[in-house]
């Protein structure tokens, strides 16, 4: 799963931002200060920064400064996310180190299009099919087979298979999992993960083998059945 790092201050715009491209399969991390992205970006990688340059805390240019010069997302793309369009502003965030700059206001459209364009240059654009031992999922339709069978899974099912398709043979704890699905202010218990694991499990049917509980360690998806 692509992570994202969202760094905006505006509350309706966070949470339309945030809320549509979870929508569309990413996993977007929200803040909305720029110190306490700074210290998000110094000890997490993402896949990319959506970055509001009018912020608390670290404006945005000097964090994309800091960005390229003080963390490990030295090489993340940086995508400036601001109502600030004039030509000297965008010329020097571009110069500090961002990958693409966007004017608001903006289309949810066009910002998805613009975070493929520098995931592609970097590699890791989404893949639009993900298959494992027989179970395929076609991310653009939302669709999932198994065997060439169509099965139907609720919203976060599919999530989790989703996220489990992009991360074959990797252990995750329940407490990753709840994180990594239902988000970091969630108020979910582990025993939801189990809960959501049997239900997806019995959908995949012979194929529910190969996502593997690890005694008090969390689960993977994997071969070693």
């Amino acid at each position: 799963m692509v992570e994202v790092l969202l760094v905006e201050d505006d509350e309706v715009i966070g949470e339309m931002v945030k809320e549509r491209l979870e929508d569309n399969g990413y996993y977007v991390d929200w803040v909305t200060d720029g110190k306490e992205a700074y210290d998000k970006l110094k000890e997490r990688k993402y896949d990319v920064v959506i970055l509001d340059l009018m912020i608390p805390g670290i404006e945005g240019i000097e964090l994309c400064r800091r960005i390229r010069k003080e963390t490990i997302n030295f090489d993340t793309p940086v995508i400036m996310l601001t109502a600030l369009g004039d030509e000297d502003t965008k010329v020097k965030g571009l110069t500090t180190g961002a990958d693409d700059y966007i004017t608001k206001p903006f289309s949810i459209k066009e910002l998805l299009a613009r975070i493929e364009a520098v995931l592609r240059r970097t590699g890791k654009g989404k893949k639009d099919i993900l298959e494992f031992e027989g179970i395929v999922e076609n991310k653009r339709s939302k669709s999932v087979t198994v065997d060439g069978k169509p099965i139907q899974l609720t919203k976060t099912e599919l999530q989790l298979l989703e996220f489990f398709l992009e991360h074959p043979e990797e252990l995750f704890s329940r407490e990753e999992l709840l994180e990594k699905i239902w988000g970091a202010d969630h108020d979910e218990t582990t025993r939801t993960v189990d809960v959501y694991i049997s239900r997806l499990r019995k959908k995949l049917g012979e194929k529910g083998k190969y996502l593997k509980t690890l005694p008090r360690l969390g689960y993977k998806l994997t071969k070693e059945v």
